[in-house]
């Protein structure tokens, strides 16, 4: 399944950022770390699962490379700079959580994350004509 649509795009985005407070708030109100938890896994999850379902205008449905995050290399920066500076904040914020070791290892994975963005964006280079 491939997702070449940008309204389609947009929906998938919506349901994240909207299901996730729906989900999150509740599961923090039982338990601050399956709060926490759950958060990564499903920012995690979203990102892989557009990273290999969504395509570009002009983009095959064949199997993107392992590395190659987004179609165009401006979207792969914009992203890592996303997930690192949610990343950055959550550890370095870590101290002001109830469990701040596992605040601060999220916030490591959500900046792994973005350096998967920022090596698809150097290795998409500007010569992919996909600027």
């Amino acid at each position: 399944m491939r997702i070449k649509e940008p309204l389609g795009q947009v929906g998938y985005v919506l349901v994240v950022v909207i299901g996730m407070p729906l989900v999150l708030v509740p599961l923090s109100a039982v338990s601050f770390e399956l709060g926490v938890i759950w958060a990564v896994v499903a920012l995690v999850s979203a990102a892989i699962v557009s990273a290999r379902t969504f395509r570009g205008p002009a983009e095959s449905d064949a199997r993107r490379p392992w590395w190659r995050m987004t179609y165009a290399r401006r979207m792969s920066i914009a992203l890592a700079l996303f997930f690192f500076a949610q990343g950055a904040c959550a550890s370095i914020a870590a101290g002001q959580f109830p469990n701040p070791p596992l605040v601060f290892v999220g916030g490591v994975v959500l900046v792994l994350v973005a350096g998967l963005y920022l090596n698809s964006a150097v290795r998409m280079g500007s010569a992919s004509g996909t600027e």
